[in-house]
């Protein structure tokens, strides 16, 4: 009984001993000089910074990747994760599958393959990346190739800590409060909508979902003179929809996340946008279609009724 108790108690302070071992990799981390050429290269996959939070079951990792940033959460129990990269204007996000283990005295993350919006299945991938510390304040990671890749190399890369890490609790808070939906949820907007109001025409043209997404032209005719013309997308974003729209094709395009959907209704807000702030679709029980955008209290909201042709 006391020989048992005692290995016991060594394999619980062994444990503890290798948990407290364990290297904390949290930080924001860029490139450091490249010795070489004087011209760092990020790592295969990553940007010139990466961000990482790490606790006690989980280490998220953030990277800028297209003028965006890209957090990747993985669990440190062995679990497959996935993440999400949003996709370019009126694509849908994209999916990639992830697992993490400890190895020796790094962290040995593997990259299984994505799913592209609009998809079913997966492409299968196996790209593994090491974290190392060189020291507290030098990060190595290790890109290693699949073996059936031709000429399989190592690309070593090494990044140095300017700073604790960036928080992620706003983006990850941000993610729980969407609404969840998917663009076959809004096929009922598919088609062409053409509505009058005086001597004015105005239409819009909604293709069907496929691939994650919906597109749309939309314009205004008065005695046979176009006055006005949008282009239209609702997306796939974060587990949720995002109505962007290009008025007279300006670019970039102004985001409106889902707020509330119903079997025959759409409401999109951007609180932060002068005009509209809201933009709301409701397809009424005798198959008109009703378009409302509005702003603030001071603001008069504009209605538009449309008949599918």
């Amino acid at each position: 009984m006391i020989i048992a108790l005692i290995l016991v108690l060594v394999s619980a302070l062994s444990m503890a001993r290798g948990a407290q071992q364990r290297p904390d990799f949290s930080g924001t981390w860029t490139l450091a000089a490249d010795t070489a050429s004087g011209k760092p290269t990020p790592a295969p996959g990553f940007g010139p910074t990466i961000n990482i939070v790490q606790d006690t079951s989980s280490i998220t990792i953030s990277k800028m990747m297209g003028g965006g940033t890209v957090h990747v959460t993985h669990s440190l129990d062995g679990r497959e994760t996935r993440s999400r990269t949003p996709g370019r204007l009126c694509e849908g996000d994209s999916e990639a599958f992830w697992t993490a283990a400890w190895q020796d005295d790094g962290l040995l993350t593997t990259y299984l393959g994505s799913m592209v919006p609009g998809a079913t299945t997966r492409t299968k991938a196996e790209i593994k990346t090491l974290f190392r510390l060189g020291s507290p304040e030098a990060l190595v990671v290790e890109t290693i190739p699949s073996a059936g890749t031709q000429a399989p190399r190592t690309v070593t890369t090494r990044y140095r800590k300017v700073s604790a890490p960036a928080d992620t609790a706003a983006a990850s808070s941000s993610s729980a409060n969407i609404v969840q939906a998917r663009i076959g949820q809004v096929e009922w907007l598919g088609g062409t909508w053409i509505g009058t109001s005086g001597a004015s025409v105005f239409e819009e043209r909604w293709t069907p979902p496929a691939g994650g997404s919906m597109l749309a032209v939309s314009r205004t005719i008065r005695g046979g003179v176009m006055s006005a013309f949008e282009f239209l997308c609702i997306v796939e974003r974060n587990g949720g929809l995002v109505y962007q729209a290009m008025p007279n094709g300006h670019q970039p395009a102004t985001d409106f996340t889902l707020t509330s959907i119903e079997s025959n209704s759409l409401t999109f807000e951007n609180p932060a946008h002068d005009f509209p702030k809201m933009i709301r679709y409701t397809l009424g029980p005798d198959g008109t279609l009703e378009a409302i955008v509005s702003g603030t209290a001071r603001q008069k909201p504009q209605t538009f009724r449309f008949k599918r042709q």
